[in-house]
């Protein structure tokens, strides 16, 4: 079962999941319309999600256009399926006029509210809390229906395990769950009462739809944690101070400003220089920076490439960076099917001297900082790539670790980047599907087709007093996971290449 819901959400990127998901959760609510299970009518629910989905497209070509950047058309229409769930639907005139006022300032914020390059704040809930301080209209939250509770509950989990948040929504919850209770009972409310009442909270939407959102997200997981439970308490605590009431909206903005703290996000353009092959079915591509790039070795960068006939995976994508912290240049190793989405057909497209938009850098795919703890790295085939930036990191700090890599592949020729790895002087082992042991004499090659219990028994005796790190496809990163588990691992850190 799990193996299926990962194939399918590695089919679309992050943004597709969510416009997916919303438009689903707009069918279902149209359906409850026409057989009256919902208060509002179906000609309310289709001219209000008209007006903001044309308003947001628009306005965002519009500002676009104004400031000089290139648009993103997908999270236009996530901005406006988002505000769709937040305001009442209606056919008023002036209703469907505020609703457009309010697209235009959502997208507005996309380009105003910036620092170097790149927005604060979530565009819905900005607008939200905009139109509410103006007093135009205010976010009623109708999608916080009872009956809306189980698709939403649905879909809510279907994006933070696509985005691997789950952790992030659960602490969320079990932060804000209690707080709505206790404050519901010191208003007079009976425990029951209280209860029940977390049916009419958008505590699903907002986790799973809003909160989750990557661009207004800080890099680290513990960052993500505290703003996790900063959120949670202001969402769930009434407050007013000079006339401004808290609100999931106002609670969120405060959010995404104290993430912003954590990290600069800059807008960066890479400018493309040369690409070279790795394996049969492998390149690296290698670009340089315009201006200098803080990261930690094993972190990522999402970049964007713009193109037409765009399939469900989408203009962004986020690679590992292959490059140690300081190098004058960002590379990134990539895996390259027979039959490559849009975006690496557009990827394989660049000449030398165009330029792509770098959008976070973020990852937790970090080594402890205590250098004499022992390490155990396991790649599979291209998840080799954050290994590659922490040896070199390694070598540039000349620190000496105690490192043993296996290595699995599906043969010796889809072995990369061996003249680091070779360089590094650590202990590898190769599991590869092949009875070719001529591959590194200096390198254990154990013919299989994936790790076992036995073979880690065998090579790495110290497991216990090691840090695993694992990092590939989810399903072997996973799997192994469990295996490394079973084994008493204690401390396991993995990197899923998901390929959103």
């Amino acid at each position: 079962m799990r193996r299926a819901v990962d194939q399918f959400l590695n089919q679309m990127s992050m943004y597709r999941l969510l416009s997916v998901a919303l438009m689903a959760v707009w069918g279902v609510v149209l359906y409850l319309s026409l057989i009256g299970r919902l208060h509002y009518s179906p000609l309310e629910l289709i001219a209000s999600a008209v007006v903001l989905i044309l308003s947001t497209y628009g306005f965002n070509v519009l500002f676009g256009w104004l400031f000089n950047v290139r648009t993103h058309d997908e999270s236009s229409f996530i901005t406006a399926l988002i505000l769709f769930f937040l305001f009442s639907p209606s056919i008023r005139l002036l209703d469907l006029a505020s609703l457009a006022l309010i697209a235009m300032i959502a997208m507005g914020t996309k380009y105003v509210l910036v620092i170097k390059g790149r927005h604060i704040f979530n565009p819905a809930a900005a607008g939200a809390v905009i139109v509410g301080i103006l007093g135009v209209t205010h976010a009623t939250w109708w999608i916080a229906t009872p009956i809306l509770v189980p698709v939403t509950l649905l879909f809510a989990f279907l994006i933070l395990y696509k985005t691997r948040r789950l952790t992030l929504g659960v602490l969320f919850l079990a932060t804000a769950i209690p707080l709505i209770i206790t404050v519901g009972m010191f208003n007079g409310q009976s425990l029951l009462a209280a209860v029940t009442s977390l049916l009419s909270w958008p505590l699903l939407f907002f986790v799973g739809f809003m909160l989750s959102e990557p661009l207004t997200l800080p890099p680290r997981r513990w960052q993500r944690y505290l703003i996790g439970v900063i959120v949670a308490v202001l969402f769930a605590i009434p407050v007013s101070i000079g006339g401004i009431s808290s609100s999931p909206a106002l609670a969120l903005l405060i959010g995404n400003l104290i993430a912003f703290t954590f990290t600069q996000r800059k807008h960066l353009q890479l400018t493309f220089k040369e690409r070279r092959r790795l394996s049969p079915s492998s390149e690296e591509y290698v670009f340089a920076a315009g201006q200098p790039l803080a990261f930690t070795a094993g972190q990522y960068m999402e970049i964007t490439i713009p193109h037409t006939h765009k399939d469900s995976r989408g203009i962004r994508r986020i690679f590992s960076i292959v490059s140690a912290p300081g190098d004058s240049t960002v590379r990134f190793g990539i895996k390259m099917h027979e039959q490559p989405s849009s975006f690496k057909k557009a990827l394989r497209d660049i000449l030398p001297g165009m330029t792509i938009d770098a959008t976070g850098i973020g990852g937790d795919f970090v080594l402890p900082k205590d250098a004499s703890v022992p390490l155990l790295f396991v790649a599979g085939g291209i998840g080799i790539t954050p290994f590659i930036s922490h040896l070199l990191n390694m070598r540039d700090a000349n620190q000496a670790k105690d490192v043993i890599l296996i290595y699995i592949v599906s043969s010796v020729e889809e072995l990369t980047y061996v003249d680091i790895i070779e360089a590094s002087g650590i202990r590898v082992v190769v599991v590869t599907n092949t009875s070719d042991t001529t591959q590194k004499r200096n390198w254990t090659m154990i013919d299989a087709r994936r790790i076992t219990v036995s073979h880690i028994a065998t090579y790495v005796p110290d497991l216990s007093d090691r840090h695993v790190y694992v990092s590939g496809p989810p399903q072997m990163v996973s799997n192994i996971k469990a295996l490394l588990k079973g084994m008493q691992a204690k401390h396991i850190t993995c990197d899923y290449f998901t390929g959103y």
